[in-house]
């Protein structure tokens, strides 16, 4: 198998990491969403 000779180098990671992390604007808009289980459950009503 190939991937078993992958080595992940520190640029390797940190280029990784600098791509996964997300812009201002994203951070922004996730800052001012509701986290998941402090939403209302909508659909509580149907399953029943």
């Amino acid at each position: 198998m190939a991937l078993q000779s992958l080595q992940i180098t520190a640029i390797t990671a940190m280029r990784a990491r600098e791509v996964s992390r997300p812009s201002k604007e994203q951070q922004e808009a996730a800052d001012r969403r509701p986290l998941r289980d402090e939403m209302p459950k909508r659909d509580a009503k149907r399953r029943s």
